[in-house]
Protein backbone atom coordinates (compact mmCIF):
# COMPACT_ATOMS: atom_id res chain seq x y z
CA UNK A 1 0.00 0.00 0.00
CA UNK A 2 1.22 3.37 -1.19
CA UNK A 3 0.63 7.14 0.82
CA UNK A 4 -0.31 9.51 -2.15
CA UNK A 5 -0.49 13.07 -2.07
CA UNK A 6 -0.74 15.98 -4.68
CA UNK A 7 -1.60 19.47 -4.83
CA UNK A 8 -0.97 21.95 -7.23
CA UNK A 9 3.02 22.18 -6.15
CA UNK A 10 3.77 18.95 -4.76
CA UNK A 11 3.25 15.52 -5.45
CA UNK A 12 4.54 12.32 -3.25
CA UNK A 13 3.98 8.95 -3.30
CA UNK A 14 5.43 6.42 -0.23
CA UNK A 15 5.31 2.99 0.83
CA UNK A 16 2.89 3.15 4.11
CA UNK A 17 5.67 0.95 5.74
CA UNK A 18 8.56 4.01 5.89
CA UNK A 19 5.90 6.93 6.92
CA UNK A 20 6.69 8.27 9.61
CA UNK A 21 6.98 11.55 11.20
CA UNK A 22 10.48 11.50 10.10
CA UNK A 23 9.53 10.27 6.67
CA UNK A 24 7.11 13.54 6.27
CA UNK A 25 9.50 16.14 7.49
CA UNK A 26 12.23 14.39 5.17
CA UNK A 27 9.56 14.63 2.01
CA UNK A 28 8.35 18.20 3.25
CA UNK A 29 11.80 19.68 2.87
CA UNK A 30 14.48 17.03 1.77
CA UNK A 31 17.55 19.50 1.30
CA UNK A 32 16.65 20.99 4.95
CA UNK A 33 16.01 17.55 6.68
CA UNK A 34 19.37 15.87 5.24
CA UNK A 35 21.60 19.38 6.24
CA UNK A 36 20.34 18.18 9.91
CA UNK A 37 20.27 14.51 9.97
CA UNK A 38 23.77 12.56 9.46
CA UNK A 39 24.12 12.26 5.89
CA UNK A 40 27.08 11.16 3.46
CA UNK A 41 27.35 12.19 -0.20
CA UNK A 42 28.32 8.99 -2.02
CA UNK A 43 28.23 10.82 -5.89
CA UNK A 44 27.96 14.57 -7.04
CA UNK A 45 28.41 15.11 -10.77
CA UNK A 46 25.91 17.51 -13.29
CA UNK A 47 23.42 14.52 -13.31
CA UNK A 48 22.43 14.06 -10.03
CA UNK A 49 23.42 13.67 -6.20
CA UNK A 50 23.18 10.59 -4.27
CA UNK A 51 23.25 10.65 -0.66
CA UNK A 52 23.67 7.95 1.74
CA UNK A 53 21.40 8.76 5.52
CA UNK A 54 19.59 7.02 8.22
CA UNK A 55 15.92 7.38 9.01
CA UNK A 56 14.20 5.58 11.90
CA UNK A 57 17.04 3.39 12.07
CA UNK A 58 16.87 2.23 8.34
CA UNK A 59 19.82 2.59 6.45
CA UNK A 60 18.76 4.89 2.74
CA UNK A 61 19.78 6.50 0.03
CA UNK A 62 18.21 9.60 -1.62
CA UNK A 63 19.13 10.68 -5.46
CA UNK A 64 18.08 14.17 -6.06
CA UNK A 65 18.17 15.18 -9.54
CA UNK A 66 19.64 18.29 -11.72
CA UNK A 67 19.71 20.05 -14.44
CA UNK A 68 22.58 20.61 -16.94
CA UNK A 69 21.37 23.63 -17.75
CA UNK A 70 18.39 26.51 -18.00
CA UNK A 71 17.35 25.10 -21.17
CA UNK A 72 17.32 21.19 -19.63
CA UNK A 73 15.48 22.24 -16.83
CA UNK A 74 12.61 23.92 -18.95
CA UNK A 75 12.17 20.73 -21.30
CA UNK A 76 11.83 18.82 -18.01
CA UNK A 77 8.85 20.42 -17.08
CA UNK A 78 6.64 18.93 -19.39
CA UNK A 79 7.71 15.19 -19.26
CA UNK A 80 7.75 12.34 -16.37
CA UNK A 81 10.10 13.43 -13.68
CA UNK A 82 13.56 10.94 -13.18
CA UNK A 83 12.10 10.09 -10.16
CA UNK A 84 9.09 9.16 -11.23
CA UNK A 85 10.03 7.10 -13.35
CA UNK A 86 12.96 5.44 -10.74
CA UNK A 87 10.08 4.29 -8.48
CA UNK A 88 7.62 3.27 -11.51
CA UNK A 89 10.68 0.74 -12.97
CA UNK A 90 11.82 -0.41 -9.52
CA UNK A 91 7.86 -1.87 -8.77
CA UNK A 92 8.03 -3.39 -12.54
CA UNK A 93 11.30 -4.70 -12.53
CA UNK A 94 10.55 -6.22 -9.08
CA UNK A 95 7.35 -7.69 -10.36
CA UNK A 96 8.74 -9.73 -13.21
CA UNK A 97 11.85 -11.11 -10.91
CA UNK A 98 14.31 -8.32 -11.04
CA UNK A 99 15.34 -7.48 -7.85
CA UNK A 100 16.08 -3.75 -7.21
CA UNK A 101 17.11 -2.55 -4.00
CA UNK A 102 13.34 -1.74 -2.12
CA UNK A 103 12.09 1.89 -2.96
CA UNK A 104 10.66 3.97 -0.42
CA UNK A 105 9.61 7.05 -1.93
CA UNK A 106 9.40 10.15 -4.45
CA UNK A 107 8.65 13.48 -4.34
CA UNK A 108 8.12 16.29 -7.40
CA UNK A 109 7.77 19.68 -7.23
CA UNK A 110 4.94 20.90 -9.61
CA UNK A 111 3.22 24.47 -11.15
CA UNK A 112 0.48 22.71 -11.99
CA UNK A 113 0.55 19.99 -14.70
CA UNK A 114 4.49 20.88 -15.16
CA UNK A 115 7.21 19.10 -13.06
CA UNK A 116 10.35 20.37 -11.72
CA UNK A 117 12.73 19.29 -8.55
CA UNK A 118 12.42 15.42 -7.88
CA UNK A 119 13.90 13.21 -5.60
CA UNK A 120 13.54 9.31 -5.27
CA UNK A 121 14.44 7.12 -2.12
CA UNK A 122 15.36 3.94 -1.84
CA UNK A 123 16.77 1.38 0.34
CA UNK A 124 20.74 1.19 1.20
CA UNK A 125 22.11 -2.48 -0.02
CA UNK A 126 25.06 -3.77 1.65
CA UNK A 127 26.92 -5.35 -0.97
CA UNK A 128 29.43 -4.96 -3.61
CA UNK A 129 29.43 -4.08 -7.49
CA UNK A 130 29.43 -6.05 -10.43
CA UNK A 131 33.23 -5.38 -11.34
CA UNK A 132 34.53 -6.07 -7.57
CA UNK A 133 32.59 -9.04 -7.75
CA UNK A 134 33.72 -10.62 -10.69
CA UNK A 135 37.52 -9.43 -9.57
CA UNK A 136 36.64 -11.07 -6.05
CA UNK A 137 35.66 -14.37 -7.24
CA UNK A 138 37.69 -14.73 -10.53
CA UNK A 139 38.92 -17.74 -9.16
CA UNK A 140 35.65 -19.50 -8.14
CA UNK A 141 34.11 -20.75 -11.34
CA UNK A 142 30.63 -21.97 -9.67
CA UNK A 143 29.92 -18.45 -8.67
CA UNK A 144 31.33 -16.69 -11.66
CA UNK A 145 29.15 -19.11 -13.84
CA UNK A 146 26.02 -18.20 -11.67
CA UNK A 147 27.03 -14.54 -11.45
CA UNK A 148 26.83 -14.74 -15.46
CA UNK A 149 23.66 -16.78 -15.66
CA UNK A 150 21.91 -14.00 -13.37
CA UNK A 151 22.56 -11.59 -15.42
CA UNK A 152 22.29 -12.73 -18.89
CA UNK A 153 18.67 -13.71 -17.41
CA UNK A 154 17.98 -9.91 -15.81
CA UNK A 155 19.03 -9.02 -19.47
CA UNK A 156 16.88 -11.58 -21.27
CA UNK A 157 13.65 -9.82 -18.82
CA UNK A 158 13.96 -6.51 -19.61
CA UNK A 159 14.75 -6.76 -23.23
CA UNK A 160 11.15 -9.54 -23.44
CA UNK A 161 9.70 -6.77 -21.70
CA UNK A 162 10.29 -4.48 -24.60
CA UNK A 163 12.10 -1.62 -22.54
CA UNK A 164 16.18 -0.51 -22.54
CA UNK A 165 17.57 0.04 -19.45
CA UNK A 166 19.16 2.85 -20.08
CA UNK A 167 23.12 2.27 -18.39
CA UNK A 168 23.44 -1.63 -18.47
CA UNK A 169 26.68 -1.79 -16.79
CA UNK A 170 28.63 -3.99 -13.87
CA UNK A 171 29.14 -0.71 -11.70
CA UNK A 172 24.96 -0.74 -11.83
CA UNK A 173 24.83 -4.05 -10.15
CA UNK A 174 25.13 -4.72 -6.83
CA UNK A 175 25.60 -7.89 -5.12
CA UNK A 176 24.22 -8.48 -1.56
CA UNK A 177 25.73 -12.17 -1.08
CA UNK A 178 25.39 -13.58 -3.90
CA UNK A 179 22.16 -12.09 -4.80
CA UNK A 180 22.03 -9.81 -7.98
CA UNK A 181 20.39 -6.58 -7.64
CA UNK A 182 19.83 -3.57 -10.43
CA UNK A 183 19.90 -0.11 -9.46
CA UNK A 184 19.84 3.18 -11.83
CA UNK A 185 16.50 3.74 -13.38
CA UNK A 186 16.66 7.38 -14.61
CA UNK A 187 17.17 6.74 -18.42
CA UNK A 188 14.95 3.55 -18.68
CA UNK A 189 12.39 3.70 -21.25
CA UNK A 190 10.58 1.44 -24.01
CA UNK A 191 12.02 -0.13 -26.85
CA UNK A 192 10.35 2.01 -29.82
CA UNK A 193 9.09 0.22 -33.01
CA UNK A 194 10.53 2.10 -35.48
CA UNK A 195 14.28 2.24 -34.54
CA UNK A 196 16.46 -0.19 -35.20
CA UNK A 197 17.91 -3.08 -33.39
CA UNK A 198 21.06 -1.46 -32.98
CA UNK A 199 19.49 1.51 -31.35
CA UNK A 200 17.06 -0.64 -29.52
CA UNK A 201 19.61 -3.17 -27.87
CA UNK A 202 22.18 -0.18 -26.57
CA UNK A 203 21.83 -2.00 -23.53
CA UNK A 204 23.70 -4.88 -24.99
CA UNK A 205 26.25 -2.66 -26.75
CA UNK A 206 27.01 -1.24 -23.58
CA UNK A 207 27.49 -4.44 -21.78
CA UNK A 208 29.60 -5.66 -24.13
CA UNK A 209 32.07 -3.21 -23.90
CA UNK A 210 32.13 -3.26 -20.20
CA UNK A 211 32.51 -6.49 -20.80
CA UNK A 212 36.04 -6.56 -22.32
CA UNK A 213 36.77 -3.45 -20.10
CA UNK A 214 36.05 -4.61 -16.69
CA UNK A 215 35.52 -7.93 -16.44
CA UNK A 216 38.78 -10.39 -15.87
CA UNK A 217 40.16 -11.43 -19.35
CA UNK A 218 39.67 -15.48 -18.27
CA UNK A 219 35.81 -14.91 -17.54
CA UNK A 220 35.08 -12.89 -20.80
CA UNK A 221 34.42 -15.65 -23.38
CA UNK A 222 32.18 -17.44 -20.91
CA UNK A 223 30.55 -13.95 -20.34
CA UNK A 224 30.05 -13.46 -23.71
CA UNK A 225 28.86 -17.08 -24.87
CA UNK A 226 26.29 -17.00 -22.63
CA UNK A 227 24.98 -13.41 -23.30
CA UNK A 228 24.70 -15.23 -27.11
CA UNK A 229 21.47 -16.74 -26.24
CA UNK A 230 19.56 -13.86 -25.62
CA UNK A 231 18.87 -14.23 -29.22
CA UNK A 232 20.36 -13.67 -33.00
CA UNK A 233 20.28 -10.28 -32.79
CA UNK A 234 22.63 -10.11 -29.37
CA UNK A 235 24.29 -12.46 -31.20
CA UNK A 236 25.22 -10.92 -34.19
CA UNK A 237 26.26 -7.86 -31.45
CA UNK A 238 29.03 -9.99 -29.43
CA UNK A 239 30.80 -11.09 -32.48
CA UNK A 240 30.48 -8.13 -34.75
CA UNK A 241 32.16 -5.84 -31.39
CA UNK A 242 35.92 -4.40 -32.06
CA UNK A 243 37.48 -4.32 -29.05
CA UNK A 244 39.64 -1.47 -28.62
CA UNK A 245 42.04 -1.64 -25.75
Amino acid sequence: MFYRFKNFSTCVVCDQAFLSDEMRALLDDPEKCLQQAESRTIQDNFKNKIVYFEIDKKKAVIKIHKYKSAWHRIKRYFRQTRANRSWAYSLLFNAHGIPTPQPIAYKESRIGPLRGDSYFIYEWVEGINGEEYFTKNKANPEIVEKAIDAIVDMTRTIKKLGLIHGDIRLKNMVFRGDNLLLTDFDDTKKRQWYKSNYMNNRDFRGLIEDIYYNVPPEIQPLFLSRLESVGDDIRKLVRSYKHRP
